[in-house]
């Protein structure tokens, strides 16, 4: 994704790979430089290697978990504005290639053991192309397909290996000009996980069967790029569209999931998955409402009233022997054990049907999997004292692939940042269930997300924000997620352009539809708890403090029609100046808090804190207290900063509970929430999440202050454990060349 992070570093990493420069450079967009222009975007336009040199390459590898058995699939996009002869793109070992594409005489090969490689096509100037790659590491053969369609079939690896340990590419020797890149998926354990994004538009992929016409990958501009390919259904009342993906049987309990729009209402639109002859369970489109038929008469309302131009998430564990299934719906439980029918053999294919026009991503079907034995032990909450609500402020920056920034920007600095969790991919439900143990046993009762739209998908419905792994990966699939409630920070920092349409349209109705509905997202006297981050860029979206009122207004008024008796909003405001308070309040907003300090002293958040409450109450504006650990930005390039003692962080929490809230207005929010900077600030410098060094001190502060807890043992992952909760293997394999 985008690998320029926010950060005032000029060196440019990007996580997880092995770089070697010889060759010339790598470029993107957006570029930007924070230090000098203060000003960051969260999407990406494209990534790109710039070969300058005719005797050397830019060579890219990542390393990925050894492969020993079972099929591996590679799928990556690219385009070659001129040509460029000697490129290749490699899985491998870390010596030899197993699978290698290469490109001569203007063409793509897939070299072979047998001595003969296989044409895939030419490759035309300034056209992209998506390339998927089936390698089977027991057969030691690959089919290869390009834009989704089969170009070569069981071609011989070009090195017999034993093992899989690393992705490979590199632009020509002896050739110069540029590459684009982006992206690079590698996944195993799936019979389907189809994203789309390796297919090309206007045609079907090979590997589905349409049964009846109207079935196309088509692009849908609805997340951040290149990820914006959908399969569209073109289909009529009398002649549905319907398409088959078959798949290698999977026996048992099985999982799948998917992601549907429709643009209008459409009866009849539905998913089954089947085995065989044997229609399994469907999820349908019927009147105002999305049911679930099991094959046993009645159908099970999930969704009533269900919106069109919403893309929908769907998750379906069914058990053929047990003829059940339960049922999720963008991330809830919607039906648990639903009558089902029973099916002795496995599931084996995937149809989806429209008698009208439906649009389907983000396809996965996989093998149930139960909690290994070892898994994170289940969590003992701890209440905070007098019905006080603390709240964890967290930004999900952490998952390999997908980070704005990512492991290496902390690594050199690991004596201090080192997470007891080990190099963590976010989204993990195992990683996100260690951080609710963690958090519930010191009396936090909320997690406060950075929630980001991405920029390039304006006046689109959303199906993927940015950086939402740590919610939609992570928490809604999480064994306790039921145990903490959750809220959502609308950073438009970056991200989340929008105008007033597109807010009412697409970004209002899934909030409500995601978020506020969920019966984990904080309430409170029922009514959802939204804060947003900037209030200059809130102004900026709408043009102007006029407008701006206008859209929390409307956001009332829509939230209001949803069925909640209201909205708390809160806005992020560090200054504490009259000013400010006082166009947040004619903005709309209920109250106002700060997400750091930016400060390693704790008299400065007291100061600055009593100063909000004094403007505060002056401009009739709310004020939720937050307090914080610190502010260290060595690791993203800016020297100086610190972090609190134990015991003044305790003296800071202790202060807070028994001066400043009381002091605060009666019918004030700021009397029963804390706010607490920051969960996983890794390189800004602010985070308690336990670190190799910092232990649960900080927590264990907060549990002594605020909550009815005593003595209790604070458990960390052993190795194993942080093992699965990792994808990253820090440290790697230099190539000559890596900073």
């Amino acid at each position: 994704m985008t690998p320029r992070p926010y950060c005032w570093r000029s060196e440019i990493l990007l996580s997880g790979w092995e770089v070697d420069r010889s060759g010339g450079r790598f470029e993107f967009s957006p570029n930007f430089e924070f230090s000098t222009t203060n000003t960051f975007d969260l999407h990406i336009n494209w990534f790109k290697l710039v070969d300058t040199n005719a005797s050397g390459a830019i060579t890219l590898r990542h390393q990925i978990a050894r492969q020993t058995e079972g099929k591996l699939t590679l799928e990556f996009r690219f385009m070659l504005p001129g040509r460029m002869d000697g490129a290749c793109w490699q899985l491998r070992d870390l010596q030899k290639p197993a699978v290698s594409l290469t490109t001569a005489d203007g063409k793509l090969w897939c070299e072979s053991g047998a001595g003969h490689p296989a044409m895939l096509l030419p490759i035309e100037p300034n056209r992209d192309y998506g390339v998927t790659v089936t390698a089977d590491l027991n057969a030691k053969k690959a089919d290869v397909f390009v834009d989704g369609q089969l170009k070569a079939t069981a071609v011989p690896w070009l090195n017999p290996l034993q093992t899989i340990d690393s992705f490979l590419v590199k632009t020509g020797d002896a050739a110069t000009g540029e590459m684009f890149l982006n992206p690079v998926n590698i996944f195993k354990g799936y019979a389907v996980n189809e994203t789309f994004v390796a297919c090309g538009t206007g045609v079907l992929p090979s590997d589905w069967k349409a049964e009846t016409a109207g079935a196309t990958v088509e692009s849908f501009e609805c997340g951040t790029k290149p990820d914006i390919l959908s399969l569209k259904l073109a289909g009529s009342r009398d002649k549905p569209a319907s398409v088959v993906k078959a798949f290698e049987p999977v026996p048992g309990k099985t999982v799948c999931e998917y992601r549907f729009l429709l643009p209008e209402r459409c009866d009849g639109a539905c998913a089954e998955l089947g085995s065989g002859k044997k229609a399994g369970p469907r999820i349908i489109a019927a009147g105002k409402d999305i049911l679930f038929d099991g094959g046993r008469g009645a159908m099970l309302p999930l969704v009533r009233d269900y919106r069109a131009k919403l893309w929908y998430m769907v998750k379906v564990v069914a058990d053929p022997e047990a003829a059940a299934a339960d049922v999720f719906v963008n991330g809830k439980p919607v039906a648990q054990r639903a009558e089902s029918v029973s099916l002795a053999t496995a599931f084996d294919h995937l149809r989806f049907t429209a008698p009208g026009v439906m649009w389907i991503d983000d396809v996965q079907v996989y093998p149930w999997q139960d909690y290994p034995a070892d898994y994170v032990p289940e969590p003992k909450p701890c209440l905070a004292k007098n019905g006080l609500l603390l709240g964890m402020q967290s930004c999900n920056l952490w998952r390999e692939g997908k980070s704005y920034g990512g492991w290496d920007y902390i690594y050199p600095h690991r004596d201090k940042r080192k997470p007891c969790l080990g190099w963590y991919d976010e989204g993990n439900p195992e990683v996100t269930d260690w951080e609710i143990k963690w958090q519930v046993e010191h009396g936090i009762a909320f997690e406060q997300h950075c929630w980001y739209r991405p920029n390039n998908a304006v006046n689109h419905p959303i199906k993927d924000a940015v950086l939402d792994q740590g919610i939609i990966k992570g928490l809604f699939n999480a064994r306790y997620s039921n145990l903490k409630k959750f809220t959502i920070m609308c950073t438009n920092d970056g991200a989340c352009a929008t105008n007033p349409d597109d807010f009412k349209d697409n970004i209002i109705p899934y909030w409500i539809e995601y978020f506020f509905k969920d019966p984990r997202y904080l309430r409170v006297d029922g009514k959802p708890v939204l804060s947003i981050y900037s209030v200059g860029n809130w102004m900026s979206m709408f043009g102007g403090q006029a407008q701006g009122a206008a859209a929390i207004a409307l956001l009332r008024e829509e939230v209001a029609k949803a069925g909640f008796p209201g909205i708390i909003i809160m806005m992020e405001e560090r200054s504490g100046e009259p000013n400010a308070l006082r166009t947040i309040k004619a903005l709309g907003a209920d109250c106002c808090y700060s997400y750091t300090w930016t400060t390693q002293y704790a008299n400065v958040e007291r100061d600055i804190m009593t100063k909000a409450r004094n403007n505060g109450g002056a401009a009739g504006l709310q004020v939720i207290p937050s307090i914080s650990m610190g502010w260290d930005c060595e690791a993203i390039g800016v020297k100086g900063g610190g972090w609190l003692a134990f015991a003044d962080y305790k003296a800071l929490a202790e202060w807070t509970r028994d001066e400043y809230m009381p002091s605060l207005q009666a019918a004030s929010l700021g009397r029963r929430m804390i706010l607490l900077a920051n969960w996983n600030e890794f390189g800004e410098g602010h985070f308690m999440l336990p670190t190799e060094a910092a232990r649960f001190g900080y927590l264990d502060a907060l549990r002594e202050v605020f909550s009815e807890g005593g003595a209790h043992e604070d458990i960390t992952p052993t190795e194993r454990q942080k093992k699965s909760a990792s994808t990253c293997s820090i440290p790697r394999t230099n190539l000559p060349g890596r900073p």
